[in-house]
């Protein structure tokens, strides 16, 4: 699958919630259990499936949050994500990246490398923010 990441930076190719990615409705209950868990989110499965940010919300779905204003600070600026942004990382930015490391700091080692690569990984913004800008540098696409 092409890599798909969201205006925040998180990897929707990786998210278990992404539609490519949600295959049946016991995949579902898998990520609202581990979001439950992990970032103390609860959301029904059935309101459990994404389209990604650049998509359209999924009908009858929670996903995505049109109303992120993340998401809306992006589009508004006329950017992909937030690694195309001078004041990278902002106050809205910084907020979300040190909650989702917060959230593995405190399970690390506590998890399988399963569990980490399928609902911690794919949300770790600072990490994925600048790989994408550190390839624009060596790219010199800036």
């Amino acid at each position: 699958m092409e890599q798909v990441i969201a205006r925040c930076g998180f990897e929707c190719d990786d998210c278990m919630a992404y539609v490519a990615n949600s295959h049946s409705y016991e995949d579902r209950v898998k990520v609202a259990e581990a979001w439950s868990k992990y970032f103390g989110l609860k959301i029904a499965p059935e309101k459990l499936l994404c389209n990604g940010c650049h998509g359209q919300k999924c009908a009858g779905h929670e996903f995505p949050d049109l109303a992120c204003p993340i998401r809306n600070c992006v589009i508004e600026h006329g950017m992909n994500t937030c690694a195309d942004c001078i004041d990278f990382p902002c106050e809205k930015m910084e907020t979300r990246m040190k909650g989702v490391e917060e959230v593995i700091e405190r399970f690390r080692g506590k998890i399988t490398h399963e569990e980490f690569d399928s609902y911690m990984a794919p949300y770790d913004s600072r990490k994925i923010l600048n790989k994408l800008r550190d390839r624009r540098i060596e790219e010199r696409t800036w």
